[in-house]
């Protein structure tokens, strides 16, 4: 290498599709910055097709700097107008004024407007009283969605929801009744993957055809029952953390298809689990099972039902406490030996919590 290579200006040489494509991995904020550069980065930010607000969860109370990123917000989307947008992503910890929720609306309004948005992530923390404008829940374009809008969602009852090409959604910290899931599912036509975390479910089953992922992490069962027997299409299933309080589930006879399941539970949920034990089918697909449900005293009854009903499967792990560790290769002989399958093939993997 000469001198004369150290002094060349390669990021001057690139097109500007790479350069927007380089913008577009930064923050909106990050990229902003860049018009200081030089002429030809002036105005370049102006043309990525990614929008990404973070005022985080710093300095509560900070009037002045929630009123300026409120401002910045506005002066950014003014300079872009409507021009074409791929990825939103906004998110507001802070305390929100009432005239902060009308802002914010607007703004999630114009971005709905841009030409075909395809990725919207909202998490406006969990002040109940900010009500998520209806044109979001209207959006033909977009595929993905992430909505932590603490219980604005469905706080008061959208007119309509319509999102035709939506695969992947995400709700959070959202009361979710039978009404709300209905009108959900048949607004979301194609959507194949639904992730609920830390809401609170009311209502009693999923009835979807297309559905292949379920998400339930941290959530809290409010309702008399909880059944999936009408998600056939359902393969993976990922049950985190779920409380429920006097409860039935119909969890175990609403399976057969799934491939991969990891089933957490808190205490209060072990005895409704025991007691849907008869309802468990023939899981001929599940090759995958985590379960992080044991304590001192547990009888290994569910892992044993597991074992004997699904011939396939390839890969246990059980998330289990230090209080038993003592007594695992005993349970795991039991529960092998309990198998009517002597062929299964079980990748036993044992995490010490």
């Amino acid at each position: 290498m000469d001198g004369r290579d150290l002094v060349i200006d390669r990021i001057s040489d690139m097109p500007d599709s790479l350069l927007t494509q380089i913008l577009s991995l930064l923050t909106t904020k990050e990229a902003v910055r860049t018009c200081i550069l030089s002429k030809r980065w002036k105005d370049h930010w102006t043309s990525t097709d990614t929008l990404d607000f973070d005022f985080g969860g710093r300095n509560f109370g900070d009037f002045d700097r929630e009123n300026k990123f409120l401002r910045f917000i506005n002066v950014v989307l003014n300079r872009r107008g409507f021009s074409p947008l791929n990825k939103f992503k906004v998110t507001w910890q802070s305390d929100l004024t009432r005239s902060d929720y009308g802002n914010v609306g607007e703004y999630i309004t114009h971005v709905v407007a841009c030409s075909m948005p395809q990725l919207i992530y909202i998490n406006i923390g969990t002040n109940p009283i900010f009500k998520l404008p209806d044109s979001l829940l209207n959006c033909g374009s977009v595929k993905e969605m992430t909505l932590l809008a603490g219980y604005s969602l469905f706080e008061s009852k959208p007119k309509s929801i319509n999102l035709p090409s939506l695969q992947k959604l995400e709700i959070g910290d959202a009361s979710i009744d039978d009404d709300s899931i209905k009108m959900l599912l048949l607004g979301c036509p194609v959507l194949e993957e639904l992730a609920l975390t830390s809401c609170r479910l009311m209502f009693k089953d999923i009835n979807s055809n297309v559905l292949k992922k379920l998400t339930i992490k941290k959530c809290s069962l409010r309702t008399t029952s909880l059944t999936l027997k009408n998600a056939p299409s359902l393969v993976t299933a990922d049950l985190y953390n779920f409380s429920a309080y006097e409860r039935e589930l119909s969890l175990l006879g609403g399976l057969p298809n799934v491939t991969s399941l990891r089933l957490y539970a808190t205490r209060d949920v072990l005895p409704l689990l025991k007691r849907d034990i008869p309802n468990c089918l023939i899981l001929n697909n599940l090759k995958s099972l985590e379960l992080g449900l044991f304590e001192k005293r547990y009888d290994w009854n569910l892992v044993i039902c597991f074992l004997q009903n699904s011939p396939n499967l390839k890969k246990l792990v059980l998330n289990i406490g230090r209080v038993i560790s003592l007594s695992l290769s005993l349970c795991a002989g039991e529960m092998r030996g309990s198998s009517q399958d002597s062929s299964i093939s079980v990748l036993l993997i044992l995490l010490c919590s």
